[in-house]
């Protein structure tokens, strides 16, 4: 909502699951899942409508209807009903306030036009602009050239994007017709499998995904696993520092008790004067004037005292060894095993007394003298019976009883923590097949762009976002698998060499051409890089002396940046995340699409005082309920920041 996000860039307050449940009566969709139950302590048999009531129970997911299936909306009108249902929790007055929805890349035209139909008659909104995920990233990370890679819950999406336009995209996971998910349900499902025999539920599964025990290890394709796993042995060099007492006996010295000094820095047993010894820079001036050798003794003093210092420090350094023998706590990624803490919520219904309204009975105050018994009183004195009247009732019989009659059913809610045993399936679950699909999508939408001098940017601008790049480990072991696959150098590729010289001319049929031995050029290796290579993939960074084909404009001043190879990426890099936004940099920007969407929010509906051309950009940006009453929802698909045009 655009009246939410324009104030502050803050990070989301609201998390609302997309899900809704169908009443089987009405045929309407309701955010809760409901049930009906009789009322407490309602009377006759439980056949009239007022003896019944409808509760809303938020947690349970019984009958849940998911309109948004791998990021495709299956289910137009369970959707809209959510869309209502938000609105709703959002606006609390008269909601006449602009609105700004985040569309997935998979949704089609005729999706949007449905959502503009059902907003502008259902609300009082002026203005509604469709904004793709892709670009919302964009926006919240700051770079005009950027790879999106949307790792989400049942999809992964990868969108490419050349100075504010949208120039490649492909995805995984489709719903329909043959289910085949991806992403970060893909992890959980295979965590799952692997710790079946332990009764772990997907609640547990997922709250374990989640956790720093679940660790993607580093790349590894040397490896049958491709990833190097943790065993039970141990190097040496944490041996030795576990078990300090195996250490050389040579290393190890015994500390001897100090000598006790005299109350007057007398001498000790052994007959030194330790008092004279501690006073330091404490001389005795008559007698060293007396002595004649003033230069002598003093120089023998700063002897000493260096002496002094020097052992200090020994003797320091050999106190620090066995400080430093304790056992060092390996990392998550070193460790076979570990300790997983669960926390389970339960609901229990609870009996709850209800007051009717009566008043309650009045503690019994004593009359007769007695002083009252204090509570560190002992047990051994019995208290006496309290005389009463005849015929008076009793303290807290009938009166207690009318006071409280009516019970109340209520759920509680508790946690319960449970400690469990994980081995190496925390780091199993990362499904090696999941990981090369999405690398193999990475590769090949970057590839599939038309232009190759808009390759490049889209390689070294990479950027991860959706709440399943969380994952530890994932977005590195991604880029790990990209370099080690498809980066290639051109000066260690040995497939761009060449046997022969490459200024010597191809033999032609009457061989005048035929090499022969009178070259006295430098013979190429399996090492060297074949010169016409270094030349093409060297023009466009305008290197001096560098040798440029006939008609080239490589050093021309506007076309230097659009002549690139793009035939392999030089350079694979992950886009640098702006600081200037201390929250978000401590929180992470794998939410950066709401992050652009507050951003595209201000662009659209908060800056005035504009000039003739930026204000019709602007009116371009959303969709005004005035062209809508004369154009209809069609002109959603123009009048949005869909990243097409």
């Amino acid at each position: 909502m655009a009246q939410l996000g324009c104030n502050e860039l803050t990070l989301p307050t609201h998390r609302i699951p997309t899900r809704m449940f169908k009443d089987k009566e009405t045929d309407e969709y309701h955010p809760y899942h409901t049930y009906k139950r009789k009322k407490p302590n309602a009377p006759g048999d439980g056949k009239g409508d007022d003896q019944w009531e409808f509760v809303e129970d938020r947690d349970s997911v019984e009958g849940a209807v998911y309109p948004l299936q791998g990021g495709r909306i299956v289910n137009m009108a369970a959707f809209l009903a959510f869309l209502d249902h938000v609105h709703s929790l959002l606006t609390t007055t008269y909601h006449n306030t602009p609105i700004l929805l985040m569309s997935s890349p998979q949704w089609t035209r005729p999706d949007c036009e449905a959502i503009a139909r059902y907003i502008f008659e259902k609300t009082k909104t002026p203005a509604l602009c469709l904004l793709n995920s892709a670009v919302a990233a964009q926006y919240g990370v700051k770079w005009p050239t950027v790879t999106i890679v949307d790792i989400g819950f049942e999809k992964v999406d990868v969108t490419c994007i050349h100075e504010y336009l949208i120039v490649g995209h492909k995805g995984l996971g489709y719903p329909n017709p043959d289910r085949e998910i991806s992403g970060g349900e893909v992890f959980t499902q295979k965590l799952l499998s692997l710790l079946k025999d332990k009764n772990f539920t997907y609640d547990m599964a997922e709250q374990l995904k989640k956790s720093s025990l679940c660790e993607v290890l580093p790349y590894a394709p040397d490896l049958p696993e491709l990833m190097e796993l943790p065993t039970d042995d141990i190097t040496p060099a944490v041996s030795q520092v576990a078990n300090p007492a195996s250490s050389s006996a040579e290393g190890v010295k015994v500390v001897e008790p100090p000598k006790p000094v005299t109350a007057f820095g007398g001498e000790t047993e052994n007959g030194i004067a330790e008092g004279k010894e501690n006073d330091e820079g404490v001389l005795d001036v008559a007698n060293i004037v007396t002595s004649g050798n003033t230069r002598e003794f003093l120089a023998k003093k700063e002897k000493e005292k260096a002496e002094k210092v020097k052992s200090k420090k020994q003797s320091k350094g050999q106190e620090a060894e066995p400080a430093t023998a304790k056992p060092a706590r390996l990392p998550n990624s070193k460790r076979k095993t570990n300790i997983f803490h669960y926390e389970d919520v339960v609901h229990e219904d609870v009996e709850v007394p209800v007051s009717n309204g009566a008043p309650k009975p009045e503690a019994v105050i004593t009359t007769n003298g007695d002083a009252p018994v204090a509570e560190g009183a002992t047990n051994n004195q019995e208290a006496k019976p309290q005389a009463k009247p005849e015929g008076a009732p009793e303290a807290g019989g009938n009166a207690t009883e009318s006071a409280v009659t009516v019970t109340n059913t209520e759920r509680r809610t508790k946690r319960v923590r449970r400690d469990i045993e994980i081995g190496p399936e925390r780091f199993l679950f990362a499904d090696r097949g999941e990981i090369n699909r999405i690398t193999d999508t990475i590769y090949r939408t970057i590839q599939g762009i038309d232009e190759t001098y808009k390759r490049a940017g889209c390689w070294e601008n990479i950027v991860f976002v959706g709440n399943g790049a969380r994952l530890r480990g994932l977005k590195d072991n991604i880029m790990q698998t990209l370099t080690a696959r498809h980066l290639i150098s051109p000066s260690t590729a040995t497939i761009f060499t060449s046997e022969l010289p490459s200024n010597m001319a191809t033999p032609s049929g009457t061989g005048s051409q035929t090499p022969t031995g009178s070259f006295t050029g430098q013979i190429p290796t399996t090492s060297s890089v074949n010169p016409l290579l270094q030349a093409a993939t060297t023009a466009s960074l305008g290197v001096p002396g560098a040798t440029q084909a006939p008609g080239s404009s490589a050093g021309d001043a506007f076309g230097s940046g659009h002549h690139s190879h793009g035939q392999t990426p030089m350079s694979i890099k992950q886009a640098q995340m702006p600081t200037y936004l201390a929250e978000w940099a401590k929180n992470g920007f794998e939410e950066a699409m709401f992050l652009g969407s507050l951003i595209a929010a201000r662009l659209a509906y908060c800056i005035h005082n504009l000039d003739a051309g930026t204000q019709e950009s602007q009116r371009m940006m959303s969709l005004s309920r005035v062209d809508y009453n004369e154009h209809g929802p069609k002109l959603i698909n123009i009048h949005s920041m869909m990243g097409n045009s």
